[in-house]
């Protein structure tokens, strides 16, 4: 189990003591920083039967442990994901998604059900096999639903002292209070940028810079990005963002041809990207700067010059609200014609 270079720091800081790492450790931050890769590390490490001198040392990946861990039948450890539905979104979860091999489920983009905790009542009470720790990873954690977050609560009040808890989030303000203040938080960040772009060039990503700006700065995303050829589907999107756009019908067209013709390219990553979009517009308004396309400023600023603040803001609102039903439309086209029509009414343009 290997780490990022970027996460070396952090790795030798929690791992200074390891006497004292505590039972139960919540890994948050932002989507494709490694969560998952630094989760499955650690359990890793807690499990070595063989562990190196330095106390930071990563597992020995050859001891039995390890060998059991990597073929995904390790006694002692379980991982805990969302069993129903389709599979993570590439760029989201996906980039962090563990090996076909992993112990597990692939992850969904379903909840985790109570039942799932519930089995780990019996993982966490009875005893270990290998007379040593235990490990419980839960990922993504803020998809644990209401009775499995309350059923979690009580196995985190009073776990055996060789138990650990490993949960990773992006949304940990989804989490119950009460699991948060019995977990300590590792608040995970994004790498910086040189450093981002010399990993994405050793993985033989040739626009890093670009990959990184759209994704937010998240390495492992712009990867997925770059793997799927996801720039180029994307620039099609902002293309009938940036022209001097006016009818919703004929944006629509646009992009449900290119629904149709890239595979990879699914209804929920269109309406991130126009969501996105719509962002740095408010942000040319309010602040004057973008975060997301500074390749496109120039059309940015001139969109911006007759947009409503009030508009685009709205817009954003209602983005966020269609976003969490862009898996299932009744209607694919009329779902694009309402999202398009509600662009260019923050603009001010076509159709009022």
């Amino acid at each position: 189990m290997k780490i990022y270079d970027w996460q070396i720091s952090l790795w030798e800081q929690l791992l200074s003591e390891p006497e004292k790492l505590p039972h139960a450790l919540l890994l948050g931050g932002p989507e494709g920083v490694g969560k998952l890769a630094f989760a499955r590390a650690l359990a890793a490490r807690l499990l070595c039967e063989n562990v190196p001198g330095e106390p930071s040392s990563l597992a020995c990946g050859s001891c039995s442990s390890c060998t059991w861990l990597l073929s995904g039948n390790h006694p002692d450890f379980r991982l805990i994901q969302p069993e129903d539905g389709a599979d993570a979104p590439a760029g989201e979860e996906g980039a962090e998604t563990p090996p076909a091999n992993a112990s597990g489920p692939k992850p969904g983009q379903g909840s985790i059900r109570i039942d799932q905790i519930r089995a780990l009542e019996d993982f966490v009470f009875v005893g270990s096999h290998r007379h040593g720790k235990r490990v419980a990873l839960i990922a993504p954690a803020e998809q644990i639903n209401p009775a499995g977050a309350n059923a979690l609560l009580k196995i985190l009040e009073e776990p055996p002292s060789s138990v650990y808890f490993i949960l990773v989030s992006s949304q940990q303000r989804r989490l119950l209070p009460t699991i948060l203040s019995r977990c300590r938080n590792i608040v995970f960040g994004r790498p910086e940028p040189n450093q981002a772009e010399r990993w994405l060039s050793a993985q033989g990503v040739g626009t890093g810079a670009e990959l990184l700006q759209l994704t937010g700065g998240a390495p492992l995303v712009a990867a997925d990005w770059a793997e799927q050829n996801r720039l180029a589907s994307y620039r099609v999107v902002i293309e009938a963002l940036a022209e001097n756009p006016r009818d919703p019908v004929a944006m629509a067209v646009k992009w449900l041809g290119l629904l149709k013709s890239e595979q990879g390219f699914a209804l929920p990553q269109l309406v991130e990207a126009v969501q996105k979009w719509v962002f740095d517009l408010s942000m040319l308004k309010i602040a004057g700067r973008c975060r997301y396309h500074g390749a496109w400023q120039n059309s940015l600023e001139r969109l911006a010059d007759k947009a409503s603040t009030t508009g685009l803001m709205a817009c954003y609102n209602d983005l966020q609200r269609i976003r969490a039903v862009a898996r299932h439309p009744l209607n694919t086209q009329l779902f694009l014609e309402d999202m398009a029509a509600r662009y260019l009414r923050a603009l001010e343009v076509g159709r009022s």
